[in-house]
Protein backbone atom coordinates (compact mmCIF):
# COMPACT_ATOMS: atom_id res chain seq x y z
CA UNK A 1 0.00 0.00 0.00
CA UNK A 2 1.13 3.51 -0.54
CA UNK A 3 0.04 6.27 1.12
CA UNK A 4 1.09 9.61 -0.56
CA UNK A 5 1.55 13.10 1.82
CA UNK A 6 1.72 16.21 0.42
CA UNK A 7 5.48 17.67 0.42
CA UNK A 8 6.11 20.73 2.55
CA UNK A 9 8.57 23.87 1.72
CA UNK A 10 10.05 26.97 3.69
CA UNK A 11 7.18 29.12 2.30
CA UNK A 12 4.48 27.12 3.54
CA UNK A 13 2.87 27.98 6.84
CA UNK A 14 3.26 26.36 10.13
CA UNK A 15 -0.89 25.10 9.99
CA UNK A 16 0.40 23.48 6.48
CA UNK A 17 3.36 21.72 8.28
CA UNK A 18 1.52 20.74 11.00
CA UNK A 19 -1.58 19.25 8.89
CA UNK A 20 1.13 17.34 6.63
CA UNK A 21 2.71 16.06 10.14
CA UNK A 22 -0.87 14.73 11.21
CA UNK A 23 -1.28 13.26 8.08
CA UNK A 24 1.85 11.03 8.31
CA UNK A 25 1.39 9.70 12.06
CA UNK A 26 -1.97 8.96 10.61
CA UNK A 27 -0.45 6.85 7.95
CA UNK A 28 1.75 5.45 10.38
CA UNK A 29 -0.45 4.07 12.64
CA UNK A 30 -3.20 3.13 10.28
CA UNK A 31 -1.64 1.37 7.23
CA UNK A 32 0.66 -1.37 7.01
CA UNK A 33 3.96 -0.67 5.77
CA UNK A 34 5.06 -2.28 2.86
CA UNK A 35 8.89 -2.72 1.66
CA UNK A 36 10.21 -3.08 -1.86
CA UNK A 37 13.55 -4.95 -3.04
CA UNK A 38 15.09 -1.54 -2.94
CA UNK A 39 13.77 -0.16 0.27
CA UNK A 40 14.09 -3.25 2.19
CA UNK A 41 13.02 -3.41 6.26
CA UNK A 42 15.17 -3.77 9.04
CA UNK A 43 14.23 -5.12 12.50
CA UNK A 44 11.43 -6.85 13.85
CA UNK A 45 7.86 -6.26 12.71
CA UNK A 46 3.94 -7.34 14.24
CA UNK A 47 0.64 -7.85 12.47
CA UNK A 48 -2.46 -7.15 14.81
CA UNK A 49 -5.33 -8.19 11.79
CA UNK A 50 -5.34 -10.50 9.05
CA UNK A 51 -2.11 -11.06 7.47
CA UNK A 52 -2.25 -12.34 3.45
CA UNK A 53 -0.07 -13.74 1.00
CA UNK A 54 0.33 -16.08 -1.75
CA UNK A 55 3.68 -17.16 -1.10
CA UNK A 56 6.73 -15.39 0.64
CA UNK A 57 10.30 -15.49 -0.51
CA UNK A 58 13.05 -16.07 1.95
CA UNK A 59 16.43 -15.36 0.44
CA UNK A 60 15.81 -17.12 -2.96
CA UNK A 61 13.44 -19.81 -1.77
CA UNK A 62 9.77 -19.37 -1.99
CA UNK A 63 7.67 -21.02 1.38
CA UNK A 64 4.25 -22.13 0.61
CA UNK A 65 1.82 -20.39 3.34
CA UNK A 66 -0.94 -22.29 3.09
CA UNK A 67 -1.96 -23.24 6.44
CA UNK A 68 -5.35 -25.33 7.16
CA UNK A 69 -7.25 -25.08 10.08
CA UNK A 70 -7.05 -27.90 12.72
CA UNK A 71 -9.70 -30.13 13.20
CA UNK A 72 -11.87 -29.77 16.35
CA UNK A 73 -10.39 -32.83 17.73
CA UNK A 74 -6.82 -32.41 16.77
CA UNK A 75 -7.30 -28.58 18.72
CA UNK A 76 -8.51 -29.93 21.81
CA UNK A 77 -5.78 -32.98 21.72
CA UNK A 78 -3.07 -30.23 21.58
CA UNK A 79 -0.61 -33.09 20.83
CA UNK A 80 -0.36 -31.79 16.90
CA UNK A 81 2.11 -30.00 15.03
CA UNK A 82 2.06 -27.62 11.60
CA UNK A 83 3.81 -29.62 8.99
CA UNK A 84 5.66 -27.39 6.18
CA UNK A 85 3.05 -28.10 3.80
CA UNK A 86 0.24 -26.64 5.94
CA UNK A 87 -1.29 -30.03 7.79
CA UNK A 88 -1.76 -31.11 10.91
CA UNK A 89 0.27 -34.01 12.62
CA UNK A 90 0.25 -36.27 15.56
CA UNK A 91 3.01 -35.13 17.36
CA UNK A 92 3.16 -38.82 18.71
CA UNK A 93 4.58 -38.45 22.13
CA UNK A 94 5.75 -41.03 24.24
CA UNK A 95 3.47 -40.22 26.81
CA UNK A 96 -0.24 -38.76 26.74
CA UNK A 97 -2.41 -38.16 29.93
CA UNK A 98 -6.44 -37.14 30.70
CA UNK A 99 -9.38 -38.46 32.41
CA UNK A 100 -12.56 -39.48 31.88
CA UNK A 101 -15.56 -38.89 34.14
CA UNK A 102 -18.26 -41.77 33.74
CA UNK A 103 -22.21 -41.08 33.54
CA UNK A 104 -23.65 -44.71 34.18
CA UNK A 105 -22.89 -47.90 35.02
CA UNK A 106 -22.39 -49.17 31.28
CA UNK A 107 -19.24 -49.42 29.41
CA UNK A 108 -17.69 -45.94 28.99
CA UNK A 109 -14.69 -45.26 26.57
CA UNK A 110 -12.09 -43.88 28.56
CA UNK A 111 -9.38 -43.62 25.69
CA UNK A 112 -8.62 -44.44 22.05
CA UNK A 113 -5.34 -44.17 20.12
CA UNK A 114 -4.48 -44.93 16.37
CA UNK A 115 -2.66 -48.17 15.90
CA UNK A 116 -1.40 -47.55 12.81
CA UNK A 117 1.10 -45.76 15.34
CA UNK A 118 1.44 -47.74 18.29
CA UNK A 119 0.90 -51.07 18.09
CA UNK A 120 1.30 -51.43 21.95
CA UNK A 121 0.82 -49.18 24.48
CA UNK A 122 1.06 -49.14 28.67
CA UNK A 123 -1.65 -47.58 30.76
CA UNK A 124 -1.32 -46.24 34.49
CA UNK A 125 -4.73 -45.88 36.09
CA UNK A 126 -6.24 -44.08 38.93
CA UNK A 127 -10.14 -44.75 39.23
CA UNK A 128 -11.88 -43.13 41.94
CA UNK A 129 -15.04 -43.57 42.93
CA UNK A 130 -16.45 -40.54 44.56
CA UNK A 131 -19.92 -42.28 46.40
CA UNK A 132 -18.25 -44.62 48.38
CA UNK A 133 -14.60 -42.62 48.43
CA UNK A 134 -13.02 -45.79 47.01
CA UNK A 135 -9.65 -45.58 45.00
CA UNK A 136 -8.18 -48.14 42.46
CA UNK A 137 -4.62 -48.15 40.94
CA UNK A 138 -3.77 -50.45 38.58
CA UNK A 139 -1.99 -51.24 35.21
CA UNK A 140 -2.93 -52.47 31.34
CA UNK A 141 -1.32 -53.07 28.74
CA UNK A 142 -2.74 -53.46 25.07
CA UNK A 143 -1.65 -54.38 21.77
CA UNK A 144 -3.19 -55.24 18.55
CA UNK A 145 -2.04 -56.77 15.08
CA UNK A 146 -4.46 -54.76 13.11
CA UNK A 147 -7.71 -56.86 14.19
CA UNK A 148 -7.36 -58.46 17.34
CA UNK A 149 -7.12 -56.65 20.78
CA UNK A 150 -4.97 -57.80 23.32
CA UNK A 151 -5.56 -56.93 26.89
CA UNK A 152 -3.93 -57.13 30.30
CA UNK A 153 -4.36 -56.03 33.60
CA UNK A 154 -1.65 -56.42 36.22
CA UNK A 155 0.02 -54.64 39.39
CA UNK A 156 -3.81 -54.09 40.65
CA UNK A 157 -4.07 -52.20 44.20
CA UNK A 158 -7.60 -51.31 45.54
CA UNK A 159 -8.91 -49.41 48.54
CA UNK A 160 -11.91 -50.39 50.11
CA UNK A 161 -12.86 -52.83 48.19
CA UNK A 162 -11.46 -54.42 44.66
CA UNK A 163 -14.57 -54.61 42.60
CA UNK A 164 -15.13 -51.03 41.08
CA UNK A 165 -15.74 -51.86 37.52
CA UNK A 166 -13.91 -53.74 34.42
CA UNK A 167 -11.67 -52.55 31.69
CA UNK A 168 -12.08 -54.17 28.29
CA UNK A 169 -10.90 -52.72 24.74
CA UNK A 170 -11.61 -53.54 20.92
CA UNK A 171 -10.80 -51.73 17.71
CA UNK A 172 -12.35 -50.67 14.72
CA UNK A 173 -10.93 -49.99 11.06
CA UNK A 174 -8.05 -47.62 12.71
CA UNK A 175 -8.14 -47.28 16.52
CA UNK A 176 -7.75 -49.21 19.64
CA UNK A 177 -10.66 -48.71 22.19
CA UNK A 178 -10.03 -48.89 25.63
CA UNK A 179 -13.44 -48.79 28.38
CA UNK A 180 -14.26 -48.94 31.46
CA UNK A 181 -17.90 -50.30 33.02
CA UNK A 182 -17.69 -48.84 36.90
CA UNK A 183 -19.88 -50.51 39.58
CA UNK A 184 -20.41 -46.82 41.18
CA UNK A 185 -21.78 -43.94 37.96
CA UNK A 186 -19.76 -41.21 40.07
CA UNK A 187 -16.31 -42.32 39.30
CA UNK A 188 -13.51 -40.69 37.28
CA UNK A 189 -10.77 -42.62 35.59
CA UNK A 190 -7.32 -40.80 35.02
CA UNK A 191 -4.36 -42.17 33.27
CA UNK A 192 -1.37 -41.83 31.82
CA UNK A 193 -0.89 -43.92 28.74
CA UNK A 194 2.68 -45.02 27.54
CA UNK A 195 3.31 -45.02 23.48
CA UNK A 196 5.17 -47.56 22.16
Amino acid sequence: MTVVVANTSNTNTFDYWRNRTNELAYAMTTYAVTAGSSNAAVGNAAITGNFNANTITVGNSTVNTAIYTANAYQQSNGQYFLNANGSWSLIGAPVFTDNAATTGTSAQLVDYYDFSTYGVVEYLINVTDNNANNRLATKIMTATDSGTVLITEYATMATNTQNMGAFSANANSSHVKLYFTPVSSNTNVKFIRFNI
